[in-house]
């Protein structure tokens, strides 16, 4: 599927976009969630096409490295033998000088999203989607292990997939951070990872949080717990011992109960933290800096 890019309207809405009220814009869009870094946003005159918007940027050098990195990581994820939705991506002047990076992504059926088929499917379906996922990341872990020149780390939490279940068909959606080591170096410079933490919080975020975020996604084991821990925010921790079983019988993993709680404590206080000061930030912003604060925040979020 080739998507129809109009770099001419994303210009223009990111242009007049306020970050505060992004469904109040010139031009007609809705806020459909939110990435630890980006948010996703859709566009009524392009039908079809969902955008992540990730103002990181001081350049245009800057924003097409990151691009080329990200196209790189799609690749190799399509080598492990990860399906993906089709995509493409713009380069546009935002405003105070920065250079926003768009992401868009053919729009899946929300009901797809592998949190919302939590609602849906019955216990049979529940474990065949799960085997799905546990085999999708274990082809990453192989892919790593049968060669020695990439790397591959993977965020396996269940939204970022979309399970069509009639097709038997998985797409891995969330490739707009692209977390790869060549040869062990790291390709994603982490300083962008902190472009969008307040410029107080860095050196703190830096010195306590920063490695292990960049690292927890290249182990497999942390990689099963996070993504068995985020069932506590998605309101389901009665799947928590299931998923737990399926996991250690197709991997020998050795999860527990009590390591998916404990690690869900931790990251619970590590975002929540994370989003408290950036909200301070952008109240610092509005208030006290008068300048337009870039970021989109989400509101209240339950975890």
């Amino acid at each position: 599927m080739q998507l129809q890019v109009n770099k001419a309207l994303i210009q223009a809405f990111e242009q007049q976009l306020d970050p505060l009220d992004v469904e109040a814009s010139g031009i007609p869009a809705r806020l459909l969630g939110f990435g630890e870094i980006s948010c996703i946003i859709e566009l009524e005159a392009m039908p079809g096409v969902v955008l992540k918007r990730m103002p990181l940027f001081r350049t245009h050098a800057q924003a097409a490295d990151y691009l080329d990195k990200y196209r790189t990581y799609c690749r190799l994820l399509q080598e492990a033998g990860l399906a993906l939705p089709a995509d493409e991506a713009v380069i546009v002047d935002g405003r105070d000088g920065l250079v926003v990076l768009y992401f868009l992504q053919e729009k899946l059926d929300l009901d797809t999203i592998g949190n919302r088929q939590l609602d849906r499917l019955d216990e049979a379906g529940l474990r065949r989607m799960l085997l799905a996922v546990v085999e999708a990341i274990e082809g990453v872990w192989a892919f790593n292990a049968r060669q020695d020149r990439y790397r591959l780390a993977l965020d396996a939490q269940l939204s970022n997939w979309a399970w069509q279940p009639d097709e038997g068909r998985l797409l891995y959606l969330d490739t707009s951070t692209p977390l790869f080591r060549i040869d062990g170096v790291e390709q994603l410079d982490p300083e962008l990872l902190l472009a969008s933490a307040p410029g107080f919080a860095r050196a703190i975020i830096r010195a306590f949080f920063l490695d292990d975020v960049m690292n927890r996604y290249y182990d497999a084991h942390a990689v099963y717990v996070d993504l068995v821990a985020n069932l506590y925010k998605e309101k389901h921790p009665e799947l928590i011992p299931l998923c737990v079983q399926l996991i250690n019988e197709r991997t020998g993993q050795g999860l527990t109960e009590k390591e998916i709680a404990d690690y869900y404590r931790e990251d619970k206080f590590i975002w929540s933290l994370f989003l408290a000061m950036r909200r301070l930030d952008r109240w610092l912003h509005r208030h006290v800096w008068r300048r337009q604060y870039q970021f989109i925040l989400p509101g209240r979020i339950e975890r």
